[in-house]
Parts: C-alpha cells; sequence; structure tokens
C-alpha cells in the first residue's frame, strides 16, 4: 500500500482547466457586462515561495479587514480571491490558476465577508484587458523594533518595477506600481487606500507582510468557521474515513492520525523532527495511552524508502497503517490542494493527532479540530527530536 501510495502522488497529470476561466493565453475573455460603477475591488498576492496553508491565513487577514469595513459602511469593497496559481510544492499543473469554489464553500466564505472570485470579475467587464488602478508593492522595514519598539508605520519610497504574473493572465494590467515599506497590521492598508480615493481597483503585492488584526479573537474564530471546504472533497474524506478507518461520525474513536512533515523540514530543520525510528516510537508510545486504537493514518510528504520503513516499524507491533491513495480522476480534478485538503479532513475527525511542529498544514488541521470540539489535549501535539528539547505546541483553543 505504501509503495502504491507513493507511485501514485508522484505521477503528474493534467489538471483539468475550470471552465469558468479566461484562457490565460488568449487576449480577451467572455465579457458581456460592465463592472458595477459602485464597486470597489481589492486584490492581493502572495510572496511565490509561500504554500497553500499559509496563504490560507494570509486571505482570512484581508478577509476579517473587509468585513470590519463592511461593518462600518466603509464604501462598497470587495476582495477579489487570488487564483490558486503556481504553488512551488504543486507538482499537478502548477500553472493553471485555479479557482476557490475548487477547493472552499464559496456561499460560506460570503458568508463572512464581501469576497468574489477573479473569474466572476473578469466575466463582468467589457474590455479585453481589466486594468487595476495601482498596485502597491509591500516591503519590509530592515529593522522591524527599531530603537526596542514595534510601531506600525509605512512610507512610500516611489516607483518600482514588478514583474507580476497576475496569475498567469495576460489580459490583466496595471496603471501604476508604487513600492510602499510597511510594517502594521491589515487594517493600516486603509490609509495606502486613502491616498488615492478615485480608484476602484487597488491590488497589493506580498500581502503575507501586514498582520492580524484579530488573531485568536471570536471574529478570527468566525472567519476561519466560514472556510469550510468544497462539499465534494467532504464527501471524499467522508467516504475513506468510513471505508477504510470505519468511522461514520463526526468525531471519530478508531485511528490515531499524524502529519509526517518530510523533504525540506528534513533537510533544514533536523533540530525539530525525529528520526524515522525516532518517529515510529512516538507514534507507539501514544497508541500504548489508547488501547482500542490500531490504525494509524499519517499524512506526508516522506519519500517511499522513508515511508516503508515507518510503516515497518508500526506494523511489527500489529498497528495497521492508513494511506489516502487518490485516483487518476480525483488527481485530475482537484490536483495537489485537494488531496491535502482530503488529508486534512481525514486528520481533523482522528480520535488523536500528532502534528509537525511550525508546520501551517498542521496548524490548519489543529484548527479544524478546534471547530469540530475535540479536547485540545488530543490536538495540540508534536512529533519531538530525537535527543535535547522539544518546545510543546501553542494553544490557541476556539473562542465562540
Amino acid at each position: 500500500m505504501i509503495i502504491l501510495s507513493i507511485l501514485i502522488a508522484n505521477l503528474v497529470f493534467t489538471a483539468a482547466v475550470d471552465t469558468e476561466y479566461c484562457d490565460i493565453n488568449s487576449k480577451t475573455c467572455d465579457n458581456h457586462i460592465e463592472n458595477d460603477n459602485d464597486k470597489k475591488l481589492i486584490f492581493y498576492d502572495v510572496n511565490p515561495p509561500e504554500g497553500f496553508n499559509l496563504r490560507r491565513d494570509v486571505y482570512m487577514r484581508f478577509a476579517i479587514m473587509l468585513a470590519e469595513a463592511q461593518k462600518r459602511r466603509k464604501d462598497n469593497w470587495e476582495l477579489v480571491l487570488p487564483p490558486w496559481y503556481n504553488l512551488f510544492h504543486w507538482k499537478t499543473d502548477r500553472r493553471v490558476p485555479k479557482p476557490w469554489g475548487q477547493f472552499f464553500d464559496i456561499e460560506s466564505l460570503k458568508s463572512f465577508a464581501p469576497v468574489v472570485e477573479l473569474h466572476e470579475i473578469l466575466s463582468k467587464t467589457k474590455n479585453e484587458a481589466l486594468e487595476l488602478d495601482i498596485l502597491f508593492v509591500l516591503k519590509n522595514y530592515e529593522d522591524a523594533f527599531e530603537n526596542g519598539v514595534f510601531e506600525e508605520k509605512w512610507k512610500v519610497i516611489g516607483d518600482c518595477n514588478h514583474n507580476s504574473k497576475f496569475w498567469g493572465y495576460k489580459n490583466i494590467t496595471v496603471k501604476e506600481v508604487l513600492c510602499v515599506k510597511f510594517q502594521g497590521k491589515n487594517s493600516k492598508l486603509w490609509e495606502l487606500i486613502a491616498l488615492h480615493p478615485q480608484y476602484k481597483k487597488i491590488m497589493f503585492a506580498h500581502g503575507e507582510i501586514p498582520l492580524h488584526d484579530s488573531y485568536g479573537t471570536k471574529t478570527y474564530w468566525d472567519c476561519r468557521k466560514s472556510m469550510k471546504f468544497n462539499e465534494k472533497l467532504v464527501n471524499i474524506a467522508e467516504q475513506y474515513i468510513s471505508q477504510h478507518l470505519k468511522c461514520k461520525t463526526e468525531r471519530c474513536d478508531t485511528y490515531l492520525s499524524v502529519h509526517w512533515r518530510r523533504q525540506d523540514f528534513a533537510r533544514s530543520r533536523g533540530n525539530d523532527v525525529p528520526s524515522i525510528s525516532g518517529t515510529a516510537k512516538q507514534i507507539r508510545n501514544v497508541l500504548k495511552m489508547l488501547p482500542t486504537i490500531k490504525k494509524v493514518f499519517i499524512a506526508t510528504d516522506a519519500s517511499m524508502v522513508e515511508l516503508n520503513k515507518l510503516g515497518k516499524a508500526l506494523s511489527n507491533r500489529g498497528y495497521k497503517i492508513h494511506f489516502f491513495l487518490p485516483s487518476e480522476s480525483i488527481i485530475d480534478e482537484y490536483g495537489d490542494g485537494g488531496i491535502a485538503i482530503i488529508d486534512q479532513i481525514i486528520c481533523s475527525k482522528a480520535a488523536h493527532f500528532i502534528g509537525t511542529h511550525d508546520s501551517t498544514f498542521s496548524y490548519r488541521i489543529q484548527e479544524e479540530r478546534e471547530i469540530l470540539g475535540f479536547d485540545s489535549s488530543t490536538t495540540f501535539n508534536r512529533l519531538c527530536p530525537d535527543t535535547g528539547r522539544c518546545e510543546r505546541p501553542s494553544k490557541w483553543t476556539i473562542v465562540n
């Protein structure tokens, strides 16, 4: 099973192109309706090396910013959801932009904040090109704690070059590009927006730089709860849990789940992650405290050799190892992002979860488990290095 999992995961299939999208190689779109005159649009993008799960957190910062503005009746702004495009960690058809609806329940997102998919905007303009009014390229200050104090501030440092691909679209352009040193919360971006009150289409590059306004608060959790997954992905995960892990309830007691991050983490964070034998030992120690559980679900990016070694160390002790094996049709339709979500759903429903230190993939699972109502002792756990200090995971419990 382990070998088959890796062979399937490493095959590169051509992902399906969403039919609602404009062809990125075309000069025109299916244009028929002029954009509503009273609508103002905020676009953003994230530093290309950042992964899927960090980008989900950046979305929350902007969604909360727009939701709070909507409460104050601050004009009529909408947040344009940036397509998932060219993520470095994805192997399947990275260069086809994928809409948020492929992974998330858009109506649920809209229940919290005024958001809109990019393809919805492209379909409502009569022009051959969507022209943004201004692009603010955000940059960090060299010293965040100048004079020992963290101060919220920004400074326009002038025109600058920015080689934005605009998610692969050739029909998106921008009139003006400004570089801005920025330090502070997302809501402070309104000060930059106020510099040009006549502009209706404003974009921020490096949207990961502004900080949360409401981290850990009820508003944060209300936003997080609205990030429901695409129903088809949920159904795939639940069918797998029912068939292979013998659970048909929202919170299961039939299996342990582990997020075992390898590859770049094993290379660059050797002091934070265990060896293969150390990983197996820690999993066995947890299972000793859960005597009724014999099934282990593992979400991982490990190599075939590593997985075989871990699987042998656990199966020799009577534990059955499980992995999600995506069919070709699932890979074609949902790609790496959808498969990651399916893994996260399965991990989130387990009786007990062990994550990887400092991994946003594990963070998102922990949040899902908080929403589901698991006891925090079953959620905020990590794989420790074989020797040395093991810092316990921070607990950010839900606020309802």
